[in-house]
């Protein structure tokens, strides 16, 4: 769920069911459950025995919000409203670090592939750049994933990243923190500042993410990948600025540490319902009575 859609789906054993996939304008609601209940009266009339929200928002616990909408989730409250259906509030990108390890090379776009094979246990990251910015770290382990939450977007920005932003632009007071310069309107902002130069723009957009990518792997070391989602990292990453990136990102660090990261754009749009799929019944922290 995000602010301006919801995408709903069934999943069976812990695979989602392609074909039951719907999305709805959140503008036409006052809230989730009136989207759920218009999705469930067709889709399974019957009920469901278990519900995993991945929202774009806060989670503490049992509930939630919207972070760019008033709308509000409490888990005991969908369960009785659900005849006693577990109910799990996850943050979307945790749901697409829970996804992560199932994804396959056609729901990826390599942007960095990695030198050995990247699959199984390890530790990975998910980054999303879009409305606005978050991680997840994802760890992997006995073939369980463990999803860490944690609210990056509003960390002070690094400093190599200000001093190369501020060397070509100038004054950074509007760029405090990671999300006012890794987001839609950071982008945006950045892109203001070469007039009809688009591609000048997206080429120094992409060091700026370059290096931002650069400390990201020294401080979660995801030797299994970076996986980037959302709008604005898409759209840059599928663009020339693509061969930018990748340049920058692999520049050799000071230390010799020999840490390295594959780099990947997650192009499924379903992932977060795969990664919501793959959270196991018993593992979730609310049971409805």
């Amino acid at each position: 769920m995000g602010g301006t859609n919801t995408r709903l789906g069934l999943a069976e054993g812990g695979v989602l069911l392609a074909d039951t996939v719907q999305s709805f304008r959140n503008k036409g609601y006052s809230g989730f459950t009136e989207v759920m209940d218009q999705y469930l009266q067709n889709a399974a009339p019957s009920g469901v025995a278990e519900v995993v929200i991945a929202i774009a928002g806060p989670v503490a616990g049992t509930t939630a919000r919207l972070t760019n909408r008033d709308w509000h989730f409490d888990a005991a409250a969908l369960s009785r409203h659900l005849s006693g259906a577990r109910v799990h509030l996850l943050n979307d990108l945790a749901a697409l670090g829970q996804a992560c390890p199932h994804l396959g090379a056609d729901c990826l776009d390599t942007v960095i592939a990695p030198v050995d094979d990247a699959g199984g246990d390890g530790q990975r990251l998910v980054a999303g750049i879009g409305t606005g910015f978050n991680l997840s770290p994802v760890l992997q382990a006995g073939g369980q994933v463990q999803c860490l939450n944690v609210e990056y977007g509003h960390v002070s920005l690094p400093l190599d990243v200000a001093e190369h932003l501020r060397a070509r632009l100038g004054d950074t007071g509007a760029f405090r923190t990671v999300e006012h310069l890794f987001s839609g309107r950071g982008h945006a902002a950045v892109r203001g500042q070469f007039a009809d130069d688009d591609q000048g723009a997206q080429a120094f957009y992409a060091e700026l993410l370059a290096l931002l990518a650069r400390n990201l792997m020294l401080a979660f070391l995801p030797a299994q990948g970076i996986y980037f989602a959302g709008a604005v990292a898409r759209s840059l990453l599928s663009s020339p600025a693509r061969q930018v990136f990748a340049e920058a990102f692999r520049q050799p660090f000071a230390l010799d540490t020999g840490i390295e990261a594959p780099v990947f754009v997650i192009l499924d749009d379903a992932a977060a319902l795969k990664g919501c799929a793959a959270v196991a019944a018993g593992d979730n922290p609310f049971y409805g009575k």
